[in-house]
């Protein structure tokens, strides 16, 4: 029984192998250690397969593992100082966008839109495949940096001071980071997901 579930959950866990490794590489900068953290995330879904108890979907329970994977790894490059791919010190065009790409999101007043129609419970949305497939979509047109931030706040849920170290950055150069993060990530998930 047991090894009938790790394999069960090896295969099934197989599938999400290309999103787990694209997560990693946004946050690690470093195909190396993305495919060590892809790596490790796998692994140790097989070996606590008994662990699994499907009280949320496979793909949930292996991106929480990844999460911890990632900031064991992001610790240990810290503490070496060894960055193989550090970000380029210099913003210039990372953040260029086109100012009138948000003037869809307000009437002609300046007051926000309302959006196509009511969020449903977060919870319940965010289990539907295809709101994280146009979320990954969304994601991969971040620039890098913001991306990154995004992730570092909302995903590995890292204090701000902790992300302005890692990234090199001022609070209020973040602020404006994840400022830019969300609208962009509302605006493209308005256009591009289609709610039920």
């Amino acid at each position: 029984m047991d090894a009938q579930l790790r394999k069960s959950i090896a295969e099934e866990a197989a599938e999400y192998r290309p999103m787990l490794y694209r997560m990693a590489l946004i946050q690690l900068k470093n195909a190396d250690a993305a495919e060590d953290a892809t790596q490790e995330t796998l692994l140790a879904a097989v070996e606590k397969a008994v662990t699994f108890e499907a009280r949320s979907s496979l793909r949930t329970w292996l991106f929480a593992i990844l999460r911890f994977k990632i900031l064991d790894i992001m610790r240990d490059q810290s503490k070496s100082r060894k960055f193989n791919s550090p970000l380029p010190t210099d913003d210039r065009g990372i953040d260029d966008y086109e100012t009138g790409a948000f003037d869809v999101l307000f009437d002609t007043n300046g007051c926000w839109l309302d959006a196509k129609d009511p969020w449903t419970n977060p919870q319940t949305v965010a289990e539907q495949e295809a709101f994280f497939k146009v979320l990954e979509a969304c994601m991969t047109r971040l620039p890098a940096r913001t991306s990154r931030a995004f992730l570092m706040r909302e995903w590995l849920e890292l204090e701000p001071s902790e992300i302005c170290a890692k990234l090199g950055i001022s609070h209020g150069n973040l602020r404006i980071l994840l400022y830019r993060a969300r609208m962009q990530l509302r605006l493209c998930l308005d256009l591009n997901w289609e709610r039920t």
